[in-house]
């Protein structure tokens, strides 16, 4: 097979363009990995040991399930199909040493495909998708991000599995894949293939019956309106935020009308009328940001290691004049995660922010990152004055604040933490606290990590 030939190979399309189109369907990768547990399931209930290729998400969870079955169906041959050097062979806490690599060529259509393909005389059948990039957009009704997606096909046939194994011998570099020319392809008895639907049935009335319960618990609660106009508390709360700032100013400038007014007087009510402005200018902007989370925005593909030093470095000299240690770590080849960059931007920035302006002098704000199962944390962390815990249910609604400690003035609008949780929330995200008052507090943001599929990294070795 020549060069072009390889670079253009996709098991997906070969299988898809030789007779009739098998019927495919949109999922999520949770969705794929189910599959592929209720065939595996089946396949060790009903005692079978067939022979297996496979080519799993670049993930650790997938990872485990191979193990899994490795463990309970010992006999089972097992091919691990990757072009990924000594890929499976270790892989943090799983060892699949035991597994048969099989090297596939270097090609970048597929590389965004995985499969599961079961060989044996009672039973045979394929499972084969392709990651696909989606429609990464946010749509004026407020729609979240549509994260990528894989395109999925399913076949019991034997000519459709034999046309499948063809494609996939030329995706092998030395054009042999061992005994497999060996296995008969059978395609299926109908009482296994009855057993499978039922299964699959049967995890599907479990997913909706918790999704019930789910439905039943929130019926009565309100949902968030993206344009924020329709929540009676919502409304009842800008209009006091908005009240209070006009009545201190009016009360100031009354005051400071009158003839008998000293000096030191005439600061004190400047200098409130001064922070009332800034109060309200905040609410301002901050009805501003949320009523523009309903715009369209492009997703991007985001490397934190790119972003993140940048914006410590924003804050440097602010952190300097407070007198705050400020700095960061980002591992180097960290996953990066699919979401508009300035959305990722501006939750960082807050939450700094927020570090900053509640660490006295002598104290640290760090901001620091690492990959953990299928999302890349973004730990903002300060020594601040911290939170009571019995706030956390709280602190992200809007127009919230802390408690104040002493005379400390209002400060801000409320809004800050709302729009970091609206942020993360579209981009499939979430976002937690943690804080000891007198200690600091923790920020946590998990993002879904990119699939490696579908990142094609050239300007960093």
């Amino acid at each position: 097979m020549n060069s072009s030939m390889i670079s253009n190979l996709s098991l997906y399309q070969i299988v898809q363009e030789n007779g009739t189109p098998l019927p495919s369907v949109e999922i999520s990768a949770i969705t794929l990995r189910s599959c592929v547990k209720t065939v595996l399931e089946l396949v060790r209930e009903q005692q079978l040991t067939p022979t297996i290729l496979v080519k799993s998400p670049q993930s650790q969870s997938w990872l485990e399930d191979i193990k899994q079955y490795q463990q309970t169906v010992p006999q089972a041959r097992i091919y691990l199909c990757s072009d990924k050097p000594n890929y499976g062979s270790k892989a943090g806490s799983v060892a699949l040493n035991s597994l048969i690599p099989i090297k596939l060529v270097k090609n970048s259509l597929l590389k965004r495909e995985c499969f599961l393909t079961i060989l044996s005389e009672a039973f045979s059948c394929l499972i084969l998708a392709q990651w696909q990039t989606g429609k990464i957009t946010v749509e004026s009704s407020g729609k979240r991000l549509q994260q990528p997606y894989l395109q999925m096909v399913f076949s019991f046939e034997p000519s459709t599995i034999q046309v499948f194994l063809s494609g996939l011998k030329n995706a092998v570099p030395d054009a042999s894949i061992p005994e497999i020319d060996l296995i008969s392809i059978a395609p299926g008895e109908p009482q296994l293939k009855s057993h499978l639907f039922t299964k699959q049935i049967q995890i599907i009335e479990s997913l909706q019956k918790t999704l019930n319960q789910v439905t039943h618990k929130s019926a009565n609660k309100e949902s968030f309106s993206t344009t924020l106009g329709l929540q009676n508390n919502f409304l009842n709360n800008l209009v006091q935020e908005l009240r209070s700032p006009i009545t201190h100013m009016k009360t100031a400038l009354s005051l400071l009308e009158s003839k008998q007014i000293k000096k030191e007087q005439r600061q004190r009510y400047l200098k409130m009328l001064e922070r009332e402005c800034e109060r309200q200018n905040s609410v301002v902007s901050g009805l501003l940001a949320l009523l523009q989370l309903d715009n369209s925005v492009k997703s991007e593909i985001v490397y934190l290691e790119e972003l993140v030093p940048g914006i410590v470095s924003t804050y440097q000299p602010l952190a300097n004049e407070k007198q705050i240690q400020l700095g960061y770590t980002i591992p180097s080849h960290l996953p990066p995660v699919q979401c508009p960059r300035p959305w990722l931007r501006q939750m960082i920035v807050q939450l700094l922010n927020n570090s900053l302006q509640f660490t006295p002098a002598q104290g640290r704000v760090f901001v620091q990152a690492s990959s953990k199962n299928e999302f890349v944390e973004i730990i903002i962390s300060d020594t601040g004055k911290g939170i009571d815990p019995k706030e956390f249910n709280n602190i992200f609604d809007s127009f919230y604040r802390t408690r104040r400690v002493g005379d400390e003035p209002i400060m801000g609008a409320g809004l800050g933490l709302t729009i970091v949780q609206q942020l993360v929330q579209r981009c499939n995200g979430k976002i937690s606290v943690n804080s000891k008052l007198g200690k600091g507090s923790i920020f946590t943001i998990s993002l879904p990590i990119l699939p490696p599929e579908l990142v094609e990294r050239t300007s960093k070795a």
